[in-house]
């Protein structure tokens, strides 16, 4: 009897599916001005002109200030189906309203929209700031890593996840998605700080019920230009009412400002901390907080139930999750990994186990206007896959894996699955057990 698998593409609930940017608000370097997609902001080393179609009201040219820099009126100019946001530095943004940044099912919705991005030699604190706002994407960039690194990155439509881990990679930094939030840092620190919180969530959860309720509570944070890290972590020991030993081990640093979206406590304090090799522990009563060094790993150890064959689901884990220490306990699955892996492995988990009796696994799932590749490099880490391309064939076929594909399958087997994948861009594979080699298909018309 076939097993029914939907399939949640993402480790951060990212959905391969189409979300119109009509409408959406954007503010682009330059100065606090409203950009209606689709938008042009032309660089050559100054300010130049912006493009939009508007009709009715919109239509009215109109003329903005940021701080002594005028802007010509607005004038017709090519529609753009996605928001296209061209970067330049040297100039410094005037103050604006609280951010309203996303988060929760917009925030991962956005997550898949396509963006076009072209920097040439913006500062890279700059840059990220511009991005973050008109993304509604909070943003924060660890106080170690030099702020006027010049980027130099051109995007053309890839969804928004890709292009900040291109971003990162760039930069030979990492990044983390840390709630609503997106934390570009060394990579030591960015791949433990996820853990970091959830292991101190845990903390949370064994402290008297009277006094969880500060630490879970999730709210906005934002401090001034010249901020000092101590200040930061008193104000959130006045704000739990607890005491926080070791402060003394955070050193003088004034850092600029931030607004970042609602975090928990725990969270908010991992993050400070983090930027410092820091973690922190609760005492028994919830009442003192200690500043310690980061273990040299940090590691989140939890169990799942594994149904009738836990060493099977044991050993396809392992090969999802190959950083992570994997064992089989009675009737259970134990990990031993980063917050990442778990929730890479319970995300990849099918809704119904195989029968017993053995079975084919089957699949559901809509893609639908989205660049090939990143699809198919989801598919190869939830389902524990190998995939090789012919890139060669493919160049010289002019095929692209970056082609925009839509398919939908419903209780399809795995070949199935691929087959509906690549047919649009004019692909097709042969597969060796979880080995799938892709190249140009002998017909390549679309069906």
């Amino acid at each position: 009897m076939p097993v029914n698998r939907n399939i949640p593409l993402g480790r951060h609930g990212f959905q391969f599916s189409h979300v119109p940017c009509a409408g959406q608000r954007n503010l682009v370097a330059g100065g606090d001005f409203r950009l209606l997609p689709p938008g042009l902001l032309l660089q050559d080393g100054k300010m130049q002109r912006l493009g939009e179609n508007l009709t009715g009201e919109d239509a009215k040219p109109r003329r903005q200030r940021a701080r002594g820099i005028s802007f010509p009126p607005l004038r017709g100019g090519p529609f753009w189906g996605v928001a296209l946001v061209l970067l330049v530095g040297g100039f410094k943004l005037p103050p604006t309203e609280a951010q309203d940044w996303l988060t929760g099912p917009a925030w991962r919705a956005h997550l898949a929209q396509p963006i076009k991005l072209a920097w040439s030699g913006a500062p890279l604190r700059k840059g990220l700031a511009d991005l973050a706002r008109s993304q509604r994407i909070a943003m924060l960039l660890d106080r170690r890593v030099d702020p006027g690194l010049p980027l130099n990155l051109h995007l053309d439509n890839v969804p928004v996840e890709l292009a900040l881990q291109r971003l990162a990679r760039s930069q030979n930094l990492d990044l983390s998605w840390y709630g609503p939030l997106v934390y570009f840092g060394p990579e030591a620190a960015a791949r433990r700080l996820r853990t970091l919180a959830a292991l101190r969530e845990d903390e949370v959860k064994s402290l008297p019920a009277a006094r969880r309720a500060p630490f879970v509570r999730t709210q906005p944070w934002q401090w001034d230009e010249l901020a000092e890290p101590r200040a930061l972590v008193q104000q959130l020991a006045d704000e739990a009412r607890v005491e926080i030993a070791g402060i003394e081990q955070i050193p003088h640093d004034l850092w600029p400002a931030a607004e970042l979206p609602p975090l928990s406590w725990t969270e908010r304090l991992t993050l400070v901390a983090n930027e410092f090799d820091l973690t922190f522990r609760f005492d028994d009563e919830g009442r003192k907080v200690a500043l310690v060094p980061v273990p040299e790993v940090a590691a989140l150890e939890r169990s799942y139930a594994a149904g009738r064959n836990p060493q099977a689901l044991a050993d396809r884990w392992a090969r999802q999750a190959p950083e992570a220490e994997i064992k089989v306990a009675g009737d259970k699955v134990v990990v031993r990994g980063r917050a990442e892996d778990h929730e890479t492995l319970t995300a990849a988990k099918p809704r119904s186990q195989t029968p017993a009796g053995g079975g084919t696994e089957v699949y559901t799932l809509a893609v639908r206007n989205q660049p090939l590749r990143p699809v198919l490099e989801e598919l190869k880490q939830r389902l524990g896959l190998e995939l090789h391309v012919d890139e060669d064939a493919l160049e010289s076929a002019k095929l692209s894996l970056d082609r925009r594909v839509t398919f939908s399958v419903e209780q399809a087997t795995l070949d199935e699955l691929f087959a509906a994948a690549l047919r649009p861009a004019g692909l097709t594979f042969r597969r060796r057990n979880k080995t799938l080699d892709i190249f140009p298909a002998p017909d390549r018309g679309e069906k």
